[in-house]
């Protein structure tokens, strides 16, 4: 039997976001070092679709995973993997700025799909396990619920400079994404056609 979506626990949820991201990653490996315009312009819808994702995720777990875990799991986790975020905000942010015709283009994106693997394996290896010995199946469906209503209003550009903690991620959440939302739908970003 499958589960719906509100039965999926947050470790579920993360866990399929994380397949998710590594079948774009895994088409982007296939594209490195293609340089005719078709290939440039799916690297960029690519890059485009994941920091997308990547960035929701990131905001979702920093506000309603993250604290959990640093207060009721392991604080010294918790602030490893905002860190992690922010080495790929950074690196995503370096790619939004760029054309992918750009030769540092493929290097960043490397840099991308391995600062991002290493986070999962972190995670899915250390983190999930721990959640799901930490709280209770209701209390990780609840978080699941949560993770879903941020990530439908959440940014879709990375912002290193907003700090990683969930109260300013919170208040400053919304406006960023109004802001990201209105230039995703001025240029088309996130819009294309597989």
């Amino acid at each position: 039997m499958t589960q719906t979506e509100s039965q999926r626990d947050v470790v579920d949820l993360l866990s399929a976001d994380h397949r998710e991201f590594d079948a774009i990653f895994t088409q982007l490996e296939g594209l490195l070092g293609q340089t005719d315009p078709d290939s440039l312009r799916r690297k960029r819808e690519l890059v485009d679709e994941v920091t997308i994702g990547l960035v929701k995720h990131s905001v979702a777990e920093e506000t309603q995973v993250y604290p959990r875990v640093e207060k009721q799991v392991d604080k010294e986790e918790a602030e490893h993997s905002k860190h992690e975020h922010a080495e790929a905000e950074e690196t995503m942010k370096r790619l939004e700025r760029m054309d992918p015709d750009d030769p540092q283009f493929d290097t960043e994106v490397a840099t991308l799909i391995r600062e991002i693997r290493h986070h999962v394996e972190h995670e899915e290896s250390r983190m999930f396990t721990e959640l799901r010995a930490s709280f209770s199946r209701d209390e990780l469906v609840e978080m699941a619920q949560k993770v879903e209503r941020v990530k439908a209003m959440a940014p879709t550009r990375a912002h290193p400079m907003t700090p990683n903690e969930p109260g300013v991620r919170t208040v400053l959440g919304p406006v960023a994404s109004l802001l990201d939302h209105l230039r995703d739908a001025v240029s088309g970003r996130g819009k294309h056609k597989s």
